[in-house]
Parts: C-alpha cells; sequence; structure tokens
C-alpha cells in the first residue's frame, strides 16, 4: 500500500472510531464527564500506555495511566498498535470538536523568528514495504 492509500485508510479508521463515539456518547458529546479535558486525558493515555507496550512494558494496558479520568472505566488495550493510535486520535478529535463547539479560539501560530528552522532534519521519502 503506498502513502496516499495508507493515509486514506488511517481517515477511514479514525472516521469509523469517531462515529462510533457519537453513536455512544452523542453527536454533540454531551457527556457531562467530557467537560474537564477528560478526551483529551483519555487519549493521551491511550498512548501513553501504547508507548510503554513499545518500550517493552507488557503490562502496560492492565491498568491506565495516572492522568486517565478516575470517573471513566473501559481503558484497554484495542489490540494493534494501529488501533490503539486511532482510538487515540478519536478521542482527541472529539476533544477539539467539543473545544471548536463551546467557541474555543482555533488560530496556529506560525514559526515565530526565534524558532529557526535549520532544515537539520530534511524531509525524507515515505518509506515502502520494500525499504522497511
Amino acid at each position: 500500500m503506498d502513502h496516499y492509500e495508507a493515509g486514506l485508510k488511517a481517515d477511514e479508521l479514525i472516521a469509523k472510531e469517531v462515529a462510533g463515539q457519537d453513536k455512544m456518547w452523542g453527536v454533540a458529546n454531551e457527556r457531562t464527564d467530557s467537560n474537564d479535558g477528560q478526551l483529551l486525558t483519555a487519549g493521551v493515555s491511550q498512548a501513553l500506555a501504547l508507548i510503554d507496550r513499545r518500550q517493552g512494558d507488557e503490562d502496560a494496558f492492565e491498568s491506565p495511566p495516572d492522568i486517565y479520568p478516575v470517573d471513566w472505566s473501559g481503558f484497554r488495550d484495542y489490540g494493534s498498535d494501529v488501533a490503539n493510535i486511532v482510538v487515540a486520535i478519536a478521542f482527541l478529535r472529539q476533544e477539539a470538536k467539543r473545544l471548536i463547539a463551546n467557541g474555543a479560539d482555533t488560530t496556529r501560530k506560525s514559526r515565530q523568528p526565534t524558532q529557526v528552522y535549520t532544515g537539520d532534519q530534511p524531509a525524507q521519502p515515505f518509506p515502502t514495504a520494500d525499504a522497511a
């Protein structure tokens, strides 16, 4: 699969996960427990557990990281690395959607003159399966 097709597949998986979350919780994410950044911490928790597993912690998904919302249940391993990343992204997307719906600023700042990019990490071609 080339990088373009892989990107489309990733977008498809994320959209499917978001749709499932919307079906469970409602499109507006009106869960009272989502108001204090709990969607953000749930997504980051999923990613942190995956990072821990990738670094050799076989029990990384046995209990949630400390930042996982204390009043939530259901923290788990969704299987593959891709599935866990998709779940994390879906939670993060839901938090962005919640903030935007509540009128949060969406301004993205440009790089500042003091944040010079030196080109020391030039863009590389996307690796193919053959190169891996």
